[in-house]
């Protein structure tokens, strides 16, 4: 099969489980060149075991085996995850384990010796669960984090409003009053503190403002390369961080508002730089796609845009993982310049409203990954 026949199966993992060498290795070796992820064991309590350690996707397991069986395997997976989804191949001499299996919940079954387009259409359909489940829980989280993103948008941007209201107010007396006082006196230069932070605060209210409004966005079709370069270029030159892209020419238009994902960019820039303090590299990478109905990110179908931000760097937590888009939350140092905790929420409110997504995916010590996907500019767009 060619890599992009392949492509749709790469992310599924596979524990199959066979305690019959012959079988195992020829089975194993149709699933990998479909594409597959395969985690191997050769009986029901290593299965049992590999499933605890690595949660798959999908179980394939035999019936019969040494140790514990592979119904008994599934009774004990299905105790900690009910819709797990197992698939049990039998000889017809099993048939009598078929009832066990229909009230412990087996998902599919196919019998031995084994039909491999039987198998494979089986393993479809619990492919297609896997993907239903997935979008499910991608659009409960994302529907939660939109109404809480709205609920705060609208709080910030009446604070902000006020806000700079007040420092204008600040910032108009301390420039009287650096006008009245001595350029080379300690009040001067007291008066330049006051004036550098309030700017820093103004451009927190803009930030505000910006999250708050959201969908306030001047569109424009255009190219999101050039976007992207100057900011690595403004972001990166000069430090110990290099950057690698890989961005094809003549990619399709997309259209979005400039100064809007000029900021998400800038940010995630940052944070890939923060996250390497010792120096590393930053990979950008952006592809054209185009994502079917009930895709797993559970947006409209259509051509996107996907653009990649993989760092090198330290990696997230995942005790921290399902609150990085969440506003104020912050793992940098707090202070007038670091740990606002508004890059990645501003970023996940913009690219929402330009119809797009924004996930991320990350293992401590192995850097992390920012994914975006935003439409392509059709004319009927």
């Amino acid at each position: 099969m060619s890599d992009s026949s392949n492509l749709r199966y790469s992310d599924i993992t596979i524990l199959y489980i066979e305690d019959e060498y012959a079988t195992r290795e020829q089975v194993a070796r149709v699933l990998s060149s479909r594409g597959y992820r395969l985690i191997l064991s050769e009986n029901g309590q290593q299965g049992l075991e590999a499933y605890l350690k690595h949660t798959p996707d999908i179980t394939l397991t035999d019936i019969m085996m040494p140790q514990m069986n592979g119904l008994e395997m599934a009774r004990q997976i299905r105790k900690g995850n009910p819709e797990a989804q197992i698939v049990c191949m039998t000889a017809f001499s099993e048939t009598n384990y078929l009832i066990d299996a229909i009230d412990i919940g087996i998902n599919q079954f196919v019998l031995k010796p084994i039909e491999f387009s039987r198998l494979l259409k089986a393993l479809d359909h619990c492919h297609e669960m896997v993907n239903l489940r997935k979008r499910h829980r991608i659009l409960e989280a994302e529907n939660q984090r939109t109404r809480k993103m709205e609920a705060i948008g609208v709080l910030a941007g009446g604070i902000a409003h006020d806000f700079n209201n007040l420092l204008q107010v600040i910032l108009g007396y301390v420039s009287l009053a650096r006008m009245s006082a001595d350029p080379s006196s300690r009040t001067a230069e007291l008066l330049k503190i006051v004036e550098n932070t309030s700017e820093t605060a103004r451009e927190l209210g803009k930030r505000l403002l910006t999250f708050a409004k959201g969908g306030d966005a001047l569109k424009q079709p255009d190219d999101l390369t050039p976007l992207i370069e100057a900011g690595l270029s403004a972001e990166l030159d000069g430090t110990n961080i290099s950057y690698v892209t890989n961005i094809p020419r003549n990619l399709p238009l997309i259209s979005f508002d400039a100064s809007q994902l000029r900021l998400v960019i800038a940010s995630l820039i940052v944070n890939a730089r923060e996250s390497m303090p010792q120096g590393g590299t930053l990979e950008v990478s952006v592809t054209a796609e185009t994502l079917g109905a009930n895709n797993v990110l559970a947006i409209e179908p259509g051509e996107y845009l996907h653009v990649i931000f993989k760092d090198s760097g330290t990696g997230i937590a995942p005790i921290n993982m399902p609150k990085i888009f969440d506003p104020y939350f912050t793992t940098k140092q707090m202070g007038s310049q670091k740990g606002m905790g508004l890059g990645l929420a501003l970023s996940h409110s913009i690219i929402r409203h330009h119809s797009g997504r924004i996930q991320a995916e990350s293992k401590p010590g192995e850097g992390t990954s920012i994914h975006i996907y935003l439409p392509v500019f059709t004319d009927k767009a």
